[in-house]
């Protein structure tokens, strides 16, 4: 496991998900982030989906070592 910060998002299916993201990709050697986590509640299950699988590619595309877990 990588030292580094986790960051926990409640309602991770939102649309402003991916702005955070961005965020964190950009000051990334300031806030070093290893782990997100994206929760949502059930009815939002498939949008959080939908949003953690843009999250996941936005940072392999960064070139960024930061986890997405989605719960």
């Amino acid at each position: 496991m990588s030292k580094g910060l986790k960051i926990v998002t409640i309602g991770g299916g939102s649309s402003y998900t991916p702005e955070l993201i961005e965020g964190f990709i950009k000051y990334h050697e300031e806030l070093p982030v290893s782990e997100i986590w994206l929760v949502d509640i059930e009815a939002g299950k498939e949008k959080l989906e939908i949003v953690g699988n843009l999250a996941r590619r936005m940072i392999e595309k960064a070139g960024v070592n930061i986890e997405v877990h989605l719960l």
